[in-house]
């Protein structure tokens, strides 16, 4: 089942908006697929199959404990903290997001957690998070939209002194695969090189050597006492093979 746009969930049975509470109530209890209705918002190529694979791929690595905390850092619509909160029963949570309208559509789905409107260049939300906040992080798609490598540098550490036990940073576009996946992408959506370069004019896709990543790692470790390795992106992501991931262990 694909979902295209936000009133095809409301008008799904699974889903109920009560007027009282101004929660989004769930009518279905088979929670996983709650979560698969809201990322295919976001997400219109994903399958149930698809969203449930990449789902145990990122709980195998984390391996999350019960009543432990989760922090979502560019957490879009929440469809991935809304998995992990309701299995495990978080607390604690928090969800940084930088869009406002999704925020607070989280806030009708979402218990148990704390939501930050991020910013593009400016870091001063980040005082609402003290170190070691929570146990786990992750980060899905998100690094390939920052605005420059200083950022990333500075949200990579901010990553690291916030969190107690372990980082998953999901799909990190490999700079060595920009070209064929740019063309990709391109064909994909049926655009000439003129338009597609237009296009994403104003929200160009950054992409990340590895050694990127191991020269800031490498210069922080002695001040966090961390350990990383890189992971290739489970069969079932999209453009698997133009991304990676890595998993940081406190």
């Amino acid at each position: 089942m694909k979902i295209n746009n936000w009133s095809k969930i409301f008008n799904n049975p699974c889903f109920f908006y009560n007027q009282n509470t101004k929660k989004i109530q769930f009518l279905n209890k088979n929670f996983s697929y709650k979560s698969f209705l809201l990322g295919s918002v976001i997400y219109p190529e994903l399958s149930y199959k698809k969203f449930l694979n990449i789902i145990k791929f990122q709980n195998s690595k984390l391996k999350i404990q019960k009543k432990s905390s989760l922090m979502d850092f560019g957490s879009g619509n929440g469809a991935f903290l809304f998995f992990f909160v309701n299995k495990y029963n978080l607390k604690k949570n928090l969800s940084l997001e930088l869009s406002k309208p999704l925020l607070l559509f989280q806030k009708k789905i979402i218990s148990e957690t704390t939501f930050i409107k991020t910013h593009h260049y400016k870091t001063n939300y980040l005082k609402w998070v003290k170190n070691e906040s929570v146990d786990y992080a992750i980060c899905n798609s998100v690094f390939q939209y920052f605005t420059s490598e200083k950022y990333a540098k500075f949200i990579l550490e901010f990553l690291i002194k916030a969190t107690r036990k372990k980082i998953l940073i999901y799909d990190i576009k490999n700079f060595e695969t920009k070209k064929n996946y740019t063309e990709k992408v391109r064909k994909r959506q049926k655009l000439n090189r003129f338009d597609f370069k237009k296009k994403y004019k104003n929200t160009p896709i950054r992409f990340y050597r590895k050694r990127f990543f191991i020269n800031v790692l490498d210069g922080l470790k002695l001040k966090y006492n961390f350990t990383y390795k890189f992971l290739r992106l489970p069969v079932d992501a999209t453009d698997n093979k133009y991304g990676y991931c890595l998993l940081i262990k406190k």
